[in-house]
């Protein structure tokens, strides 16, 4: 008897957590606010519910934004403010000279760290929350318009132009584990657009 009941609450415990992770917004687009500036961006995501059939269509809602801490006041591309989901955070190089290292803070205390892979190699890049890092890299050298991270253990991250050659509209396919926070998947976001940016 004792083990039925034991059965059954890790049975409803597992159907409550997969419920509860079908319903976690999911980042889907990123796309400049305005046609002919880079300064600011909105990003779009969805709630995929549990019962969503395969290939219906679910609605998306606007979930952030994020912009340069000083719009209009100087032309500074090291510092930038974002909201999510409800949370904000900033985003700077570590170094006001070194665009190669960056950081993602959040008010509620989350850092993330991002870097080049190798010196001077904008289209490599390690993302680490100090216990588990991710490489992002750019699929082409001579092309900035798709981006990804295959990691055997944490999934697979995949972004790309909604028009070839125009980094204004960007699709974002995540397929990684719920081990990868959100905080970790924006600062991919942002260090594929970032680099992608004609003005940075």
């Amino acid at each position: 008897m004792v083990a039925i009941r034991v059965f059954f609450q890790a049975f409803l415990l597992l159907c409550l957590t997969t419920d509860v992770w079908a319903q976690i917004p999911s980042m889907t687009t990123i796309s400049c606010r305005w046609q002919d500036s880079f300064e600011e961006w909105e990003i779009y995501s969805t709630l995929r519910p549990a019962d969503l059939e395969e290939g219906e269509e679910v609605d998306e809602e606007l979930y952030g934004e994020l912009k340069p801490r000083w719009l209009n006041i100087r032309n500074d591309w090291s510092e930038w403010d974002f909201e999510l989901g409800g949370q904000r955070g900033t985003i700077r190089q570590k170094w006001k000279d070194d665009p190669q290292q960056w950081e993602l803070r959040t008010y509620t205390g989350a850092i993330i760290t991002m870097r080049t892979s190798w010196n001077g190699d904008f289209k490599q890049w390690r993302i680490s929350d100090n216990s588990i890092t991710l490489n992002l890299k750019s699929k082409w050298t001579n092309q900035l318009d798709e981006w990804l991270v295959q990691d055997e253990y944490y999934g697979n991250f995949y972004m790309y132009t909604l028009r070839s050659r125009d980094p204004r509209d960007w699709a974002i396919d995540d397929k990684l584990y719920p081990e990868i926070s959100e905080e970790m998947k924006f600062a991919m976001v942002f260090i594929v657009i970032f680099n992608s940016m004609p003005n940075n």
